[in-house]
């Protein structure tokens, strides 16, 4: 700080006067404060249902430690990954001792829906009406709760639950039963799912984190004068290493998952069936301002081994693939059968701006804008990966994402299909939550 002081001294020829040298060394002074003061308390405003303890066990900030304000922005994250809140803040306040008190403010989101009708848009199976209630941070302790119905493009229902500590330690638990009716748009027939599932999971620290969950299920497809019917279980189980900032909108980090999905038939169909998708997600911040500029990379495949039946058959080119295509129908699947097979492999890179940072409204419900540059391609895999480099599908365009309670953020874009460097299709895509 003396040659600081100095510099200054010959640049305004003269001695500073009291008042410009406590303005100046002030910055200097608050900081050393800050890394020496000692954090007394730690206190949370504004949880009027969501219990205390759900928001402490995310907080790792120690009482009786000097200020770290590295671990107060992580323990600021932790909570709004919880998806409960719709704005998180801290302050910290001087105590007549010297030390202080550390303050976490949060605003609850909306915690849950009344019983109610309204229709909905699947890109896959049309527009439905549906009765819905959900309790999100059910008895106040980020359980989620909910009841569902619907008729038209998709009749189902179905109740399911979800606790993510329910034991000590990130051990979360899950059970969902549902019943689901809908159209296999590219194959003409109508599907009936009949499932009941039951999981568990386990995170170690904030990195590592797996899921396992067992599932009896029920499949029959129903086409024309044909019906196959499918009865089988279904084991799954997946493994991810994340250091995602923020799991709704990501500014930074890194996101893989490998997961393992193994089907095995009886009563009307004995099989074995081994499913293994892979994923990386890289994020990195462009800027240093409120406006957040990020550039997302995405990369994935899908292998199966074992019984491939043309009833469980996939395809790109959807808001969760390839984007810019139209979803295929029978005709499609006739005239572009390169859209359709049982593996594929598919990469996406986005360039997200926030034109305006999520915000609160004034009855108390988060909202913002950002604006999304993307490019996609893939393809289906069937034999050897170079035979189809021909059928690479490509698809850009722009879109739109807003947040949204409970839901994080709704997404809406426009694209166009390429291949062979012709552009085959126009398409819109909504979708909730990002493609990645």
């Amino acid at each position: 700080m003396i040659s600081r002081f100095f510099l200054l001294n010959k640049i305004f020829k003269k001695r500073p006067h009291g008042l410009f040298l406590f303005f100046f060394f002030l910055p200097f002074s608050s900081s050393q404060y800050l890394e020496c003061a000692i954090v007394s308390k730690i206190v949370i405003e504004g949880n009027k249902k969501t219990k205390d303890f759900i928001l402490f066990r995310e907080i790792r900030h120690q009482l009786h430690e000097p200020v770290d304000t590295v671990k107060i922005l992580n323990d600021k994250n932790r909570i709004e990954n919880l998806g409960i809140f719709s704005e998180v803040s801290w302050d910290l306040l001087p105590l007549d001792d010297g030390t202080l008190i550390l303050k976490y403010k949060v605003k609850e989101s909306i915690q849950k829906t009344p019983p109610t009708i309204f229709p909905t848009y699947d890109e896959s199976k049309g527009w439905s009406l549906n009765a819905l209630w959900i309790l999100n941070n059910f008895r106040g302790q980020n359980q989620l709760l909910a009841l569902s119905g619907s008729i038209g493009g998709e009749n189902t229902y179905g109740v399911s639950f979800k606790d993510p500590w329910i034991f000590n330690d990130h051990i979360s638990f899950s059970i969902n039963i549902m019943r689901n009716l809908y159209k296999n748009r590219f194959l003409n027939s109508d599907v009936e799912l009949n499932s009941m599932k039951i999981g568990t999971g386990k995170w170690f620290r904030d990195k590592i984190k797996t899921e396992i969950s067992l599932a009896a299920e029920t499949k029959i497809f129903k086409r024309k004068q044909e019906i196959a019917r499918y009865k089988y279980i279904h084991i799954f189980s997946n493994l991810r290493y994340d250091t995602r900032d923020i799991f709704w909108n990501p500014r930074k980090g890194l996101h893989i998952s490998s997961s393992f999905e193994y089907l095995r038939g009886y009563d009307f169909k004995i099989f074995h069936t081994l499913i293994w998708n892979q994923s990386l997600s890289y994020y990195k911040k462009l800027n240093n301002v409120q406006k957040n500029a990020v550039l997302a990379f995405n990369g994935a495949i899908k292998k199966k081994i074992g019984y491939k039946d043309s009833f469980f058959r996939d395809y790109i080119g959807s808001s969760n693939t390839i984007r810019g295509w139209k979803l295929p129908d029978s005709t499609t699947y006739l005239l572009e059968p390169f859209r359709i097979g049982h593996e594929h492999l598919q990469t996406s890179i986005e360039y997200r701006y926030e034109i305006i940072p999520k915000y609160v409204t004034s009855v108390g419900i988060e909202s913002g804008l950002g604006i999304v540059l993307y490019a996609d391609a893939g393809f289906i895999i069937k034999n050897n990966y170079l035979n189809h480099l021909g059928s690479v599908l490509f698809g850009s365009g722009i879109g739109i994402r807003i947040p949204f309670p409970i839901v994080g953020v709704l997404r809406f874009d426009f694209g166009l299909g390429i291949i062979d460097s012709v552009i085959k299709s126009k398409s819109f895509h909504f979708g909730i939550g990002q493609k990645f």
